[in-house]
């Protein structure tokens, strides 16, 4: 008998309705945004909008677009992106290309004008790591100019 009212009480938890607790929440990537930050948000129902976050509330984003204030809902939400600098791009190429151009001079010019050159291997090197550090300053700089959208759902 004890078997059977086991069984039974557990077969009901397995089908009972879901509570209101486990409702899809705003992940913490997206709790992380400043409010004013400009978003593009793609949803299901309405496409793509474009607007600044106002406030995050349960599970549900309210952006200033077109309208005074747009809600999005997190069942509704099938991606969004943030719109910040290209800082991280524009150093990462500069630095490349610092390293590749001040390390083919540096093993050009090795020898200056008498020709000789005792460590070509570490005038290459040591011209990379200079070119290296200041394209990515230029590299980031000018990135910093270049608007670019980051992604932050899904």
């Amino acid at each position: 008998m004890l078997d059977r009212t086991i069984t039974g009480l557990l077969a009901c938890a397995l089908i009972a309705p879901v509570s209101g607790g486990y409702a899809q929440r705003i992940p913490d990537s997206l709790l992380r945004l400043k409010v004013g930050a400009t978003l593009r948000v793609e949803t299901a129902s309405r496409g793509r909008i474009d607007g600044r976050l106002i406030r995050t509330a349960g599970d549900t984003l309210f952006l200033s677009a077109q309208q005074p204030e747009m809600v999005v809902a997190m069942p509704d939400l099938r991606g969004l992106w943030e719109r910040g600098r290209a800082t991280k791009t524009g150093a990462l190429a500069g630095g490349l290309i610092g390293a590749a151009g001040m390390g083919t001079v540096g093993g050009v010019f090795c020898g200056g004008i008498d020709g000789t050159c005792n460590n070509r291997g570490g005038n290459i090197v040591l011209g990379a790591v200079i070119g290296a550090a200041g394209g990515a300053l230029i590299g980031g700089v000018i990135g910093a100019a270049i608007p670019k959208w980051h992604r932050r759902y899904p």
